[in-house]
């Protein structure tokens, strides 16, 4: 059985991460599908707001929720400069994942 679930970052406020983070979660794939949110006044103030959201898939119950613990927020771990909150709501379960930047070494 396939399973498919959603994510959205929270508002990236800065301009480094916000880079880093589509580096990572924007792909056109079936496990995972994403696009950053359009902004409301492109006009003015650009073509994008600072949000990513999709689609994550898997083959089983939760796989979701294990694709972002132990492969996206790893990565996003290792390319962050602040911390980001991403909220995944799973067929089978939610978590919002606080990813933290790992120190410099």
């Amino acid at each position: 059985m396939s399973e498919r679930g959603s994510f959205v970052t929270e508002y990236i406020g800065c301009d480094k991460c916000f880079k880093a983070a589509k580096g990572v979660l924007l792909l056109r794939e079936k496990y995972l599908c994403s696009t950053v949110v359009p902004h409301w006044n492109a006009a003015n103030e650009g073509p994008e707001l600072p949000i990513i959201a999709g689609k994550v898939g898997g083959l089983y119950r939760g796989e979701e929720l294990d694709t972002f613990e132990h492969e996206l927020v790893p990565a996003l771990e290792a390319v962050l400069c602040h911390q980001m909150r991403i909220a995944v709501l799973a067929e089978g379960g939610e978590r919002i994942f606080t990813v933290m930047p790992r120190p410099a070494s």
